[in-house]
């Protein structure tokens, strides 16, 4: 029986069916990571879209641009924000086998030929840093924020990032003292 729905872009582009697509993406791990990668953008994008009907942000924009933030949005005061979008990793950290804290890793995937520092972010190359959490509990809507000059430093280039970050169990975003968020539309409304 055929399908009644007109076919995809991608269907058409590829001669594939969307379950062969899927099917092809499924097992490649890769392209697995590709597509998770675009999955927690889109749902930050759908978070930002609900913020922006709210008036919590005035104006957004997507990027998918080599060395450009994932999103630039615009708050009430005028003030354009660059968010970066991460996936969290499979591997914990750990202590005594319990985990004590999730990792999420902050550099890019390429590095230029002429600066070997090149694949490490440079602390202002984004404001926000949005960290999906997707993976843990498959809720690829849950995140948590952080402002990138609360991250952590390159021990040997200061003016960049570490790769990896620490990133709180989510139960401990709330003390006082933690500079993560749960909430994106907190952390705009009390940007400075």
């Amino acid at each position: 029986m055929a399908e009644d729905r007109p076919k995809h872009g991608l269907e058409i582009a590829y001669q594939l069916t969307a379950t062969e697509l899927l099917d092809a993406m499924a097992r490649r791990f890769r392209a697995r990571v590709a597509l998770e990668g675009a999955v927690a953008e889109v749902h930050l994008a759908k978070q930002i879209a609900e913020l922006h009907q709210r008036g919590v942000v005035v104006e957004y924009k997507e990027h998918d641009l080599d060395n450009y933030p994932d999103f630039t949005v615009v708050i009430g005061s005028g003030t354009a924000v660059r968010i970066e979008v991460k996936n969290i990793r499979n591997e914990p950290y750990t202590r005594g086998g319990s985990v004590i804290a999730y990792k999420v890793e902050t550099q890019k995937t390429r590095v230029s030929q002429d600066d070997r520092t090149s694949r490490f972010y440079g602390v202002d190359q984004f404001d926000i840093l949005a960290v999906c959490l997707g993976k843990l509990g498959r809720d690829w809507r849950q995140f948590l924020f952080i402002r990138a000059s609360d991250l952590a430093r390159h021990e040997q280039y200061p003016h960049k990032l570490a790769v990896m970050q620490r990133v709180p169990i989510v139960g401990e975003v709330s003390r006082s003292a933690s500079p993560w968020h749960t909430s994106l539309d907190e952390l705009l409304t009390n940007w400075e």
